[in-house]
């Protein structure tokens, strides 16, 4: 068995050249999904890339709504494990998803049925399917981290998400019968599919076949679920945290309104989604292994550079992408994109904000605070709802972009107090008796 020294080490190292390759198949996936808002908008128009923007919101927001925060357990409880002795968790917690999953199904059905247009319904239906293949997709995925196999959990997210934008965008732009909504949901639906052929095939050489046979058993799951209802309370905060705010434009501000939002959420996110990526998945392991290793000065001052880092790299990609978009927007023709300075100004701000957030959130983690953890997430979507819906009338978009902006820096300030309210006694060299809590 290593040393705790020799552990410690090899985690602050870093994670070499697979973490590189991790990078940069987000960095590709993020190159794409930028690219497929300008497509959308361009040639689809505002009102598409408005019902884009709500699908895309709704493929995030269901995976948690009926993941019951199980996935937090599952994830945990495959550590060190192999995919051979983990596949009975994990095949019973996608049976829980596929109940719940036909539960979400019928509500959606009925909606369509009596809320929506018959010219609705092929549109809507290809929605419901796109949310299962999402909400499988995130059930094996985060194992997959779990099982430190972090790069395939990467790779079939491109796959799922990501790749099949350059083709559509080609055959879009080349013939008129592949330029729509259906033809978009049908490629990522399409790929969806193949990502879990792509996941059998790296999974081959593991025997799954008599562990996916083993007896269901639901026990271990009702006992998460009844013990750790504010992680499920976290998850919809933080999807909520993300994505309620364009809903909320939707019914306040109409389509249009919702597809320029839409359009630049896209472009912004690319920031806290590649310094997530690149600075705050990084930084986990970091801050708990020296935290559990009792270093407390180390991890003042690891958390402290780090978040130093976020800072420094978010402000200047942020810089970058308003440069770029502003360059993007003003050498095509007049019309075809939204202009709007100061409203991606401020959504820029807003995504650098989320980013110091989310490595603050880190910290906590790395403490034990599960429930200042959970309740901050959940706080940032009631903050986030109400703002949302007392700006959006008398200020418009502006009034949503500050809503954004203000949320985030209100958790961002919530959690370092937090952390500095949670570490303030704690000596330097030693935390004897320390529990999480």
């Amino acid at each position: 068995m290593a040393e705790p020294n020799q552990v410690k080490r090899r985690v602050l190292s870093g994670a070499g050249s697979r973490g590189a390759a991790n990078l940069l198949v987000r960095a590709m996936a993020l190159a794409f999904r930028f690219a497929l808002a300008f497509y959308v908008v361009s040639v689809l128009g505002l009102e598409s890339a408005g019902i884009f923007g709500l699908s895309s919101g709704l493929a995030a927001i269901v995976p948690a709504v009926v993941g019951w925060g199980l996935n937090y357990h599952v994830a945990r409880a495959v550590v060190g494990a192999t995919p051979a002795s983990a596949a009975p968790l994990v095949r019973n917690r996608l049976i829980i998803t596929m109940i719940s999953l036909c539960g979400f199904t019928i509500l959606a059905l009925c909606y369509m049925i009596f809320w929506l247009p018959p010219a609705m319904w092929a549109t809507f239906a290809l929605i419901i399917i796109l949310t299962w293949i999402e909400t499988v997709g995130l059930d094996l995925q985060l194992p997959l981290i779990g099982l430190d196999m972090a790069f395939e959990a990467t790779f079939i997210q491109f796959v799922r998400t990501a790749l099949w934008i350059p083709p559509i965008v080609v055959l879009g732009v080349v013939s008129p019968a592949w330029r729509s909504l259906n033809m978009i949901f049908l490629s990522w639906i399409g790929f969806g599919i193949l990502s879990l052929i792509v996941l059998a095939f790296m999974l081959r050489k593991w025997d799954l076949r008599h562990q996916l046979t083993a007896p269901v058993q639901f026990g271990w799951a009702v006992e998460r679920i009844r013990g750790s209802w504010y992680i499920y309370l976290s998850d919809l905060g933080l999807v909520g945290f993300s994505f309620v705010d364009r809903y909320i434009v939707s019914l306040m501000l109409g389509l249009v309104a919702t597809g320029i939002y839409s359009f630049y959420w896209s472009i912004t996110n690319a920031l806290q989604t590649l310094i997530a990526t690149a600075v705050v998945q990084v930084a986990l392991p970091k801050v708990v292994t020296l935290f559990r290793a009792s270093d407390i000065a180390g991890w003042r001052r690891e958390l402290r550079r780090q978040l130093v880092k976020t800072v420094a790299l978010s402000a200047t990609l942020g810089a970058g992408i308003i440069a770029m978009t502003w360059i993007i927007i003003h050498i095509s023709p007049p019309g075809r994109f939204p202009d709007n300075l100061p409203l991606l100004f401020v959504m820029t701000a807003a995504s650098v904000a989320r980013a110091c957030s989310d490595l603050l959130n880190v910290g906590l983690t790395s403490i034990g605070r599960d429930r200042s953890y959970a309740a901050t997430n959940f706080l940032g979507m009631i903050v986030t709802i109400i703002l949302c819906v007392v700006l959006a009338r008398p200020f418009g978009l502006m009034g949503v972009a500050a809503t954004a902006l203000a949320s985030a820096l209100l958790l961002s300030g919530l959690r370092y107090w937090l952390l500095q309210a949670a570490t303030r006694h704690l000596p330097s060299a030693a935390t004897p008796g320390y529990r999480e809590g």
